[in-house]
């Protein structure tokens, strides 16, 4: 037997577009037409292989082609060309209720759903109890889908295709519905599955999640593969999508200062954020790069609540006026948070010389509450006190993570305790 689960070889995918319903039919009567046509290429020559037992995550943002890349490993969408080879019971969740027919019972549909899957009757009614259990929605499931929540039907769709023994597991944003508590059993039996040898897909924009969740990454940018393999590395490509650029490509280091070309160089090859070449802007007033770092140096996009970030920004001074960098956290409601930076520090930058490029480094203690946050950086100069004119701006970086902290439940938790000899009913113990 292969050790290849599922085998991607150049596979594309193209939408035909039509301006109106004319062309439309114009075309569907003689395919060479194509005057009011245009192709959408929504996967461009993709190639990778996932081995089996391997938990892959497919990320990348709105419009990248998950989705679609998805529904062609399972099945349900064919490719305009390339070659796919999967090997083995796939069981995939992709949209809520897909493959329930609202009409009949939560029931009737896992029935249903079970005989797709490839399993026989008897099978399913075997395993009935156990998917009953798992879904925990009661007398619920002897009423017709139609009247159930997002959170039910993903209940009971979730325990159909995780209990029918799948040998490959594809999850696309489903879990991102229901309540907590439900949400921490799926990734526990999601869990205990990948340890049994499934293999797992899974799509997210949670980049906690798929961290903590998968050992390889596959990131996906308007159709194209952009980079496949270890899952840190794929994260912060993919946070630094939305403003990627060579920016620091224009600028040369000055070997006779080694530690400020060293520096500007780990900034450079850390980037989060990078400037895109602009030859208009020149050489003075603008931003070239922004790295984020965690307590132990390392660059990070995801830190601890209360715990250490540094940033590092590179630039481009102003000739004629003192630069200052100013650094904005905003929360997922486009609320600012806080906002830092030199001058609020009360510290003097240095003075500029033409074509040098300097490093801001500020440290900030993330004393926020958990959940994703946007960072926006500018370069300007003040005009009144705290109030200045805005020479370059980085744009929303991120999203960044903060998680809880302290979390100490894998190693046990602080306590003390005591005995009280002889306590009567008065005392309390």
């Amino acid at each position: 037997m292969t050790d290849i689960a599922i085998s991607v070889r150049n596979i594309s995918k193209c939408y035909r577009v039509f301006d109106d319903q004319r062309s439309r039919l114009l075309h569907a009567v003689w395919r060479k037409h194509t005057k009011g046509t245009q192709e959408v290429w929504a996967l461009k020559d993709i190639n990778f292989e996932i081995k089996r037992g391997e938990s892959v995550a497919i990320i990348g943002r709105n419009g990248g082609g998950k989705s679609t890349l998805l529904e062609i490993l399972i099945g349900t969408l064919t490719p305009t060309s390339g070659e796919v080879n999967v090997n083995g019971r796939v069981s995939g969740l992709l949209e809520l209720g897909s493959g329930f027919n609202p009409a009949y019972s939560g029931r009737d549909n896992v029935i249903l759903n079970g005989l797709l899957l490839g399993l026989s009757r008897e099978e399913i009614l075997s395993r009935f109890v156990e998917i009953e259990t798992f879904a925990e929605i009661g007398a619920a499931i002897d009423r017709p889908v139609k009247t159930y929540s997002s959170g039910m039907m993903m209940r009971l769709a979730f325990a159909v295709q995780v209990l029918t023994d799948p040998d490959i597991l594809i999850i696309d944003e489903a879990l991102s519905v229901g309540d907590f508590f439900f949400q921490q059993k799926c990734f526990s039996h999601i869990r205990s599955l990948c340890e049994k040898g499934v293999t797992l897909l899974f799509v997210s924009h949670d980049m906690g999640t798929v961290r903590d969740l998968c050992n390889r990454a596959i990131y996906l940018k308007e159709g194209h593969l952009q980079f496949a393999g270890e899952t840190r590395l794929a994260i912060r490509k993919y946070f630094a999508e939305k403003n990627s650029g060579a920016g620091l490509d224009s600028f040369s280091t000055d070997e006779s200062q080694p530690a400020e070309a060293h520096a500007l160089e780990a900034i450079r090859r850390d980037s989060i954020w990078a400037a895109k070449p602009d030859a208009s802007r020149g050489d003075a007033g603008r931003l070239i790069a922004v790295a984020f770092y965690d307590e132990e140096g390392r660059p990070a996009a995801s830190f601890r609540m209360g715990g250490p970030m540094h940033i590092k920004v590179a630039y481009l001074p102003a000739m004629d006026k003192p630069t200052h960098v100013t650094v904005g956290i905003r929360n997922k409601y486009d609320q600012t948070a806080t906002v830092l930076g030199s001058s609020l520090l009360g510290l003097a930058p240095p003075a500029p010389r033409l074509g040098e490029p300097f490093i801001f480094e500020m440290r900030i203690n993330l004393m926020l509450e958990a959940g994703n946050y946007s960072v926006t950086v500018g370069l300007g100069h003040l005009t009144v006190p705290n109030q200045g004119e805005n020479l370059d701006s980085s744009g929303p970086i991120g999203p960044i993570v903060i998680h809880r902290a302290p979390f100490l439940g894998m190693y046990g938790l602080p306590a003390s305790g005591s005995f009280l000899q002889g306590a009567t009913n008065d005392e309390k113990v």
